[in-house]
């Protein structure tokens, strides 16, 4: 064969090569097209789903035919719309415009104050403050519960080293002996530091965060952001996406609600103090807990898993405060790591009794731990007001307010 057969063999191979480049090319387009389409609407069937599945819950057959047409035309739309069959069109219109519809009626969903609440959560925290001192603010409906453990409920043992699951299998155990709801007038001035408090039932990486304000001459006051769950109700992280809880902040004794999250539900309760702060600006976390209770009684809100929680709420007032102190961080998301957070921002104390001392984050968390500490701290016992809150605070540091 000659050199110049040879020459011309290979040009005449080049056109066929390069043709199969933009083939190649427009067939991978394609395909990440239907893999993007698919996941687009299976993400909204999934949405529509969890609607129906939560606020369908008082009609049960309604919500079964509701789910499986989803289902259905999820389906149906999918695989008209990946193979392009007769029709595909009117299919994927059709769920598109039902899909509209519902997320329409979705926005417009509007939270209401006038629901049959659970007795923790019925009443809401008001507040006045003195005309002639505006340090002294009088709180209305602080809860100051008496709990303690169902008749014949499991026995509670607590754990002895860090832990974050239930100490009972079974939950929702604690029965309310005495509902009472208080007054208590505080004199701002006499803050004296802040604790955050983190509860765990469900593992190390979710939490429940309370923040409890310490005072020069009165028991600590606790606040909490907590969902507004109506009477039969119980807590759900994907009820919570889909507007099923109202929110509430609610003002209490730590004699009522840490004591029944360590006592009574038993969930594993840690207590982190907090350094660096000065007292105007817990004076301003104070108020603009007051401010959030305020705005909910006037216009409820409703409670979100992810962007409007009981731990996102406290960081966006503490960054509105100060965003150095507090700057933005994705453990406060994953809210069981706040105070492995609060450790790297140097905001935990590093001296007890005005010694310094070398706690690493395991060491914090095993001092921290409440449980251990109130382990046969009794419903007789939680009759003084202000044992359980002296209890919980042994061993750890009470740093003072920065001037």
């Amino acid at each position: 064969m000659s050199k110049n057969s040879i020459v011309s063999n290979k040009n005449n191979t080049l056109p066929s090569s390069s043709a199969a480049s933009p083939g190649a090319a427009k067939k991978a387009v394609v395909i990440t097209a239907k893999i993007l389409f698919s996941l687009v609407l299976l993400i909204a069937a999934l949405w529509a789903g969890l609607i129906f599945w939560v606020h369908l819950v008082d009609y049960p057959i309604l919500r079964g035919i509701a789910l499986t047409l989803l289902v259905v035309c999820s389906l149906v739309t999918l695989r008209s719309s990946l193979s392009q069959s007769l029709y595909w069109q009117r299919w994927l219109a059709g769920f598109v415009s039902l899909w509209v519809l519902l997320a329409i009626w979705f926005a417009w969903l509007p939270p209401k104050q006038d629901r049959p609440w659970m007795a923790e959560v019925s009443q809401v925290l008001q507040f006045t403050q003195s005309e002639s001192n505006p340090n002294l603010i009088t709180l209305h409906n602080v809860r100051n519960f008496d709990w303690e453990r169902a008749p014949g409920a499991e026995k509670l043992v607590q754990p002895t080293q860090p832990y974050y699951y239930k100490a009972v299998e079974k939950g929702g155990q604690d029965v309310v002996v005495n509902e009472r709801w208080s007054e208590r007038t505080v004199d701002l001035s006499k803050l004296s530091g802040v604790d955050i408090i983190n509860s765990y039932w469900m593992g190390e990486q979710i939490g429940h965060t309370l923040l409890s304000f310490r005072f020069e001459d009165e028991r600590p006051l606790s606040f909490s952001i907590e969902i507004r769950k109506e009477q039969d109700e119980s807590f759900s992280a994907f009820g919570g996406f889909v507007k099923q809880f109202e929110m509430a902040v609610v003002a209490s004794e730590e004699r009522d609600i840490v004591y029944t999250r360590s006592n009574v539900r038993g969930e594993q309760v840690y207590m982190f103090p907090i350094q660096g702060l000065s007292q105007p600006q817990v004076q301003q976390l104070f108020r603009a807990y007051l401010q959030q209770a305020k705005q909910l009684q006037q216009a409820p809100k409703w409670y979100n898993t992810l962007i409007r929680n009981c731990t996102t709420v406290i960081f966006d007032m503490a960054r509105a405060i100060d965003a150095t102190d507090f700057p933005w961080d994705y453990r406060i998301l994953m809210s069981g790591y706040v105070p492995n957070y609060l450790y790297d921002q140097g905001l935990l104390p590093e001296q007890l009794n005005g010694k310094a001392h070398q706690w690493d984050m395991e060491q914090w968390y095993i001092n921290a731990h409440i449980n251990p500490k109130v382990a046969n701290f009794s419903f007789e016992d939680n009759q003084d007001p202000d044992a359980y809150s002296e209890k919980v605070r042994q061993g750890l540091p009470q740093p003072k307010l920065v001037p």
